[in-house]
């Protein structure tokens, strides 16, 4: 009887090993491939808020007040922009989106990257038309309920608007000089 457990206790921790191993094995494989992918989804997200540039250098990042500021810069190698990283928090969670800043510190695009807000309300600040509202915007900008928000929503737009109005003041405080 005692022989039967043992038997079975190390067939059962060989297959635990054998699973560890192949699990570990395409982990290895595959963290590589979708680390790679997220990098393009971030970069066309960056190229969307920030056109003007054809590269961004994420090495020579600036962070500040928790905002991370990533070059943008066009075929000569100028500096044409920042793309902000920013998380706010909204209605049904943290709203991360990227904000392009061109060197007179304006808006040259706002995409929202992920968010939890509510479907059919505060959710409209996922969609395209709504993002490319704040194109042009500085830090002057003043939050409109009429015009900015939605009916019923207010929160996740005013999110938003806080998490721009801070990227531009950091920016022009402190990444820009």
């Amino acid at each position: 009887m005692e022989n039967r457990y043992i038997h079975f206790g190390i067939v059962l921790g060989l297959i635990a090993a054998i699973s560890a191993g192949l699990l570990g094995g395409v982990n290895g494989f595959t963290s590589k491939v979708i680390a790679e992918n997220t990098l393009k989804i971030v970069n066309e997200a960056r190229k969307q808020v920030l056109p003007e540039a054809a590269s961004f250098k994420e090495e020579e990042a600036k962070e500040a007040e928790g905002i991370q500021y990533i070059p943008g810069f066009n075929e000569a190698g100028e500096v044409v922009g920042y793309v902000a990283s920013v998380a706010e928090p909204g209605y049904g969670g943290d709203i991360n989106f990227v904000v392009g800043i061109n060197n007179d510190a304006k808006v040259t695009g706002l995409n929202v990257v992920t968010s939890s807000e509510t479907p059919g309300l505060g959710a409209k600040i996922n969609e395209k038309e709504w993002q490319e509202h704040w194109i042009g915007k500085d830090a002057t900008y003043e939050f409109n309920k009429s015009t900015d928000a939605f009916a019923g929503a207010t929160i996740s737009p005013k999110a938003v608007y806080t998490g721009v109005i801070k990227a531009l003041n950091t920016y022009q405080n402190e990444v820009s000089k």
